[in-house]
């Protein structure tokens, strides 16, 4: 499933693309989803004679109630409160006899009763098959001859070309956008290779190291705290960093992600910088105490270390950085750069800045803390939890997601067995939270290669078949585009 591709606030306004015809709308599709669908119903919102949100979900399994996923495809539209109508088009190659009822038509016509409705009335309909497109309601055969327009017409479209000139391009289906973004994604013998072996291994002796050092400790603060500084400053200079030059750094932050309440930290913190994410852990319960100072920290029966850090091998900004987190102990909160935190530090009742404010209608407080149970219940545990399970409803600090699965597509490469099956189902939970399940579903194929059988990995995959998608995913202001991590940088 894909969220709305729509602009944010804040974002420069784009050339005005102009629409003549159905192959431009057709030749729009594939450039907003970054892949052309198949075997999919998509629904673009129209603001007057504008389009607004494009939406792709998977067409329904045969003996699926169609009023059930008709109502589903009008929750993930009614986000886009500008819109006034709408234009569907169905991605299939089931055969269209002559004079028959056009493919997927029960389903279609229940969808255009609910957005009727609904005040989002269709506008339009095609179908397009590997070969031809048609109007999925006209059968006149003076305007609509059959069998349908070659697919040609699409490709020469005006709206096409200029889209091309324009710098756009699109993959043939989501795995090729994957692969193409993420090589480490591929099978993993290939992945394995992609790297030197001396390479494999340097960064295997300091995962297992690392994992030996830091056994029962991860969630200790002051190691939980040292962890979360080194991924921030690592996030930070993601640009700079390299895998096979840092295989300590490398085996460090893989040897982190198969603590399963590190792997679930770094999501949030991802989304809400790490100040909210290490409040929101705590408030939660997940830090521990730290080992008594007589108990052996290291494999070597060393003392117990105030936080373990990696060794960085080059000089350079990376190197300073770790350096400064060792110095200080990291007792202080370390500034990673990004500045994520400048909406979320102040209190659930605050203003949540620009980029954040809620949708007209909304409650625009966050929920207050409940009353049951100790401190776990607090405001910043709620977002932490809520964060997890796709219910926040703010603003997203989308630099830092785009940065960290960068970097997990290069842990990704460099790591096998459970740490890579970590890393892969964090991609693709970053891609569910950008709003781009097919995407997902491709990292969580890889992850489950990887590791048969990986526990997140399922219960993600079970999401998504579910027509899973995040609360922010679906509102204009805060779902995932392009552009939305520079938008949200000028805004702050």
């Amino acid at each position: 499933m894909s969220s709305p591709s729509s602009p944010v606030p804040g974002t420069p306004a784009s050339p005005s693309l102009v629409v003549s015809s159905p192959a431009d709308i057709l030749s729009y599709i594939p450039h907003a989803l970054g892949f052309l669908p198949s075997e999919s119903l998509v629904v673009l919102t129209t603001a007057g004679r504008k389009l607004g949100a494009t939406l792709r979900v998977d067409l329904p399994d045969a003996g699926a109630d169609p009023l059930g996923f008709a109502h589903g495809v009008l929750s993930f539209l009614e986000g886009d409160l500008d819109a006034d109508g709408t234009l569907v088009v169905v991605y299939t190659e089931e055969p269209w006899g002559l004079g028959a009822p056009a493919p997927r038509s029960g389903t279609v016509l229940t969808l255009e009763d609910v957005l009727d409705t609904a005040g989002l009335p269709v506008r339009g309909g095609w179908l397009v098959s590997r070969s031809a497109w048609r109007d999925f309601f006209c059968l006149e055969e003076e305007c609509c001859p059959w069998p349908g327009h070659p697919l040609d017409t699409v490709a020469h479209s005006a709206l096409n070309a200029e889209l091309i000139f324009g710098g756009s391009a699109f993959d043939a289906s989501a795995p090729d956008a994957v692969l193409r973004a993420a090589p480490s994604v591929a099978e993993r013998a290939t992945a394995r290779t992609a790297a030197p072996d001396a390479v494999i291994r340097a960064v295997e002796t300091a995962q297992a190291h690392y994992a030996a050092c830091c056994a029962g400790r991860w969630t200790t603060p002051d190691q939980f705290r040292a962890t979360s500084a080194l991924w921030d400053a690592v996030l930070h200079r993601f640009g700079e960093f390299d895998a096979e030059a840092e295989p300590d750094v490398a085996g460090f932050l893989l040897a982190s992600v198969e603590a399963r309440a590190v792997r679930d930290f770094l999501l949030v913190s991802a989304c809400l910088g790490s100040a909210a994410a290490v409040d929101g852990a705590a408030g939660c319960g997940l830090l521990t105490p730290g080992p008594r100072a007589d108990t052996p920290s290291t494999p070597d029966g060393g003392p117990a270390a105030a936080g373990v850090l990696p060794e960085v091998r080059r000089c350079g900004p990376l190197h300073d950085a770790v350096a400064a987190v060792r110095a200080a102990g990291v007792a202080a909160e370390v500034d990673a750069g990004l500045d994520p935190e400048s909406e979320f530090e102040a209190g659930p009742d605050a203003d949540p800045g620009p980029g954040g404010r809620p949708e007209a209608g909304s409650d625009a407080r966050y929920p207050e803390p409940r009353t049951a149970g100790p401190a776990s219940c607090g405001a910043g545990a709620l977002r932490y939890a809520d964060v997890l399970a796709g219910r926040y409803p703010g603003a997203i600090a989308w630099d830092r997601v785009d940065a960290m699965s960068i970097l997990l597509a290069r842990l990704a490469a460099v790591s096998d067995g459970e740490s890579c099956a970590a890393a892969l189902t964090m991609s693709a939970w970053f891609e569910y939270a950008r709003g781009r399940g097919s995407r997902a579903a491709v990292f969580l194929d890889a992850a489950e290669r990887a590791v048969p059988g990986y526990r997140l990995a399922r219960l993600l995959h079970e999401l998504l078949r579910r027509g899973g998608l995040p609360v922010w995913a679906r509102s204009r202001t805060t779902a995932w585009t392009e552009g939305a991590a520079a938008a949200l940088r000028v805004a702050a």
